[in-house]
């Protein structure tokens, strides 16, 4: 007889990475606990979704809904404080979704409420769950020390003190934003705030806002150096531990600026800082004593599964007990005492004849030892022996989960470490991008000074030239493409505003340059003073004047993909009818922004120098698809 295994409703372990992460902790709120899971139930069983949420009674494993595995875990530690984890894993056609719903609580009613999405790895975009949003509506939510507001929150003069006090909070996690406003234009603050709502409804539960009045705007500025002050009519970024005596720490804080705001579409830009959000969120390490907490829950998760494993073995050793004998008939056939043996054979001990009396009546049920009964026996034994090496690999899964759990969470260890020395790294190399334009820009003065020492003296005071001044964002690049007289931007903004969501200034600093050299390069064609290609300009650039180092520039794509139908017409971009009818041109020639993994961003250009003295920007943004990537 085989035995049927029963299956586990165990989750999948098919990739996922953690995609959104909301957390924030509350002080001497008794309640909190309860007002979370009230949230968790109606967030369950919303129209949306419908998930029954009643199955959840206690620590296990739940199917609430077709596809929709929910699991809990508690730990009621010693010093009287709780810890807990919801975890639903969805498997609906879409990739493998989790949610992850984490509460601690201490016995003096403070504590942490904490929501991690994770999405399918190379595949959607995670937004903060409206669970996270949900619960903060209800209980008082702290970044750092300060409220983790769950919408934009209006602020005049009287609320500056705790504005600037959030602003330097040294245990603050999430974005800070703040708008502006001023009494120069006629919009009326109601109507402002409602628009601020609106682009950051994505934020809630991350970040927190604060929508200042005009006289606010004036007194905090008037804190704040001029690097780091909230322009009118702007949102800005703060990121936590601003360094107010550092200039070139602005670079950091972005700034949506007041014609991105009014030209751009309400929805992308909504999206984008519910994106960078999020993204923000999931590189901030956690707290010491929050990783911890994560450790255990996953240990006793992992317990969880073993354990319900070791259930369904029982429950098969069960089913064994209640099938039939091996002859037909029913179980009470064995109840009855037929062809009773009696012990015949002096040399067999009566307590042997007892023992061997209670086990067949034990887990058989008979009443008698008989032939039938002890076959029977015989079968339950073997097929008991059966599921022993099922057992023995229970034993060995669950010291391996242990194992891999160690494994894990060094790794993890590593992996926070790593992050954060990368995002000190870049940030530290845009300021270094920074600082090298600015000398530049004074090295190409001089040079051009000293060419003319002959014909007077040398001005040493450095002009002031806004282009000398790079970008710090894709989005700042866009909105100053006007400044160069003969590089001109056709193509879709979208591309180029997409590569700031990997927080890389130097990208944007590095294109800046480039353009440069493109603008300089076309002037002097369109004047006659140079005749030849963009390489070879690029090949005899004189000190004092804006480079685009080796390898950077590509005059066309590879035969491969210049013939490849498909990939070709990746490359068409938009250009002005004037110089092509269908207003639509093949850019093969490119600049390679930089190299990163599969993002590796390029610019596509079109060089009409002789014709129209101009270049025409196609393209900026992610590496476009060839035969290596695809």
């Amino acid at each position: 007889m085989s035995i049927p295994m029963m299956p586990l409703s165990v989750p999948t372990t098919d990739p996922t990475a953690l995609g959104c992460r909301s957390l924030f902790r509350v002080q001497n709120q008794p309640d909190f606990t309860d007002l979370v899971h009230q949230q968790l139930y109606a967030w369950c069983k919303d129209d949306r979704k419908r998930w029954d949420a009643d199955q959840i009674t206690g620590p296990g494993v739940y199917e609430v809904a077709d596809g929709v595995t929910a699991s809990l875990v508690r730990d009621e530690r010693q010093d009287g404080s709780i810890i807990e984890r919801y975890r639903f894993h969805q498997d609906e056609g879409q990739g493998i979704w989790i949610t992850h719903l984490t509460t601690f609580a201490d016995r003096n009613h403070n504590g942490w409420v904490w929501t991690d999405v994770f999405q399918p790895t190379g595949r959607g975009s995670a937004r903060v769950p409206r669970l996270a949003k949900n619960i903060l509506e209800v209980v008082d939510g702290l970044d750092g020390r300060h409220p983790l507001t769950a919408r934009p929150v209006r602020a005049g003069t009287d609320d500056l003190e705790e504005i600037v006090a959030a602003l330097t909070d040294d245990q603050r996690r999430g974005f800070l934003f703040l708008a502006g406003a001023n009494d120069a234009a006629d919009i009326p603050q109601s109507e402002w705030a409602r628009y601020v709502d609106k682009l950051l409804v994505g934020t809630a539960g991350l970040a927190s806002a604060y929508v200042l009045d005009s006289a606010a705007t004036r007194e905090l500025n008037a804190q704040l150096p001029e690097s780091h002050r909230v322009t009118p009519w702007t949102i800005r970024t703060f990121h936590p531990n601003p360094e107010f005596t550092d200039p070139q720490d602005s670079i950091r804080h972005r700034v949506l600026s007041t014609a991105r705001i009014i030209d751009d579409n309400a929805n992308r830009l909504r999206n984008r800082l519910a994106e960078s959000s999020c993204r923000h969120s999931t590189t901030i390490a956690l707290p010491r004593e929050l990783v911890r907490i994560d450790r255990v829950l996953r240990g006793l998760l992992d317990e969880l599964i073993v354990d319900e494993t070791l259930d369904v073995a029982a429950a098969a050793s069960e089913a064994i007990l209640e099938s039939a004998p091996l002859h037909s008939g029913d179980r009470e056939q064995l109840l009855e005492p037929v062809d009773a043996l009696p012990p015949t054979d002096p040399t067999v001990p009566a307590t042997i004849w007892q023992t061997l009396t209670r086990v067949v009546s034990t887990v058989t049920g008979a009443k008698d030892v008989t032939i039938d009964a002890v076959n029977h026996l015989g079968k339950l034994a073997t097929e008991a022996l059966s599921l022993r090496p099922q057992v023995a690999d229970l034993s060995r899964l669950r010291d391996r989960l242990r194992s891999v759990q160690t494994e894990r969470n060094d790794l993890e260890d590593l992996n926070t470490e790593l992050n954060q020395r990368l995002t000190d790294s870049r940030d530290e190399f845009a300021v270094f991008r920074i600082d090298l334009a600015d000398a530049q820009a004074e090295v190409r003065r001089l040079a051009r000074e000293l060419a003319k020492l002959d014909r007077g003296d040398v001005d040493w005071n450095l002009p002031d030239k806004p282009i000398d001044t790079p970008p710090i964002s894709f989005e700042d690049l866009i909105d100053r493409f006007g400044e160069f007289d003969h590089v001109v931007f056709t193509g879709d903004e979208k591309p180029a505003l997409d590569l700031d969501d990997h927080d890389s200034a130097d990208w944007a600093i590095a294109t800046w340059g480039y353009l440069r050299v493109l603008d300089e390069y076309c002037a002097e064609r369109s004047d006659g003073t140079y005749d030849r290609a963009i390489a070879d300009y690029i090949r005899s650039r004189q000190k004092g004047h804006a480079t685009i180092p080796p390898g950077i520039h590509a005059p066309d794509e590879t035969a491969q993909t210049y013939n490849n139908t498909k990939f070709r017409r990746q490359r068409q971009f938009k250009v002005p009818p004037e110089v092509d009818a269908d207003g639509y041109a093949y850019m093969g020639e490119h600049i390679k922004i930089a190299k990163y993994g599969t993002v590796s961003p390029r610019m596509h250009i079109l060089n009409r120098a002789s014709d129209h003295g101009k270049i025409y920007v196609g393209y900026i943004g992610r590496h476009l698809v060839n035969f290596r990537t695809n």
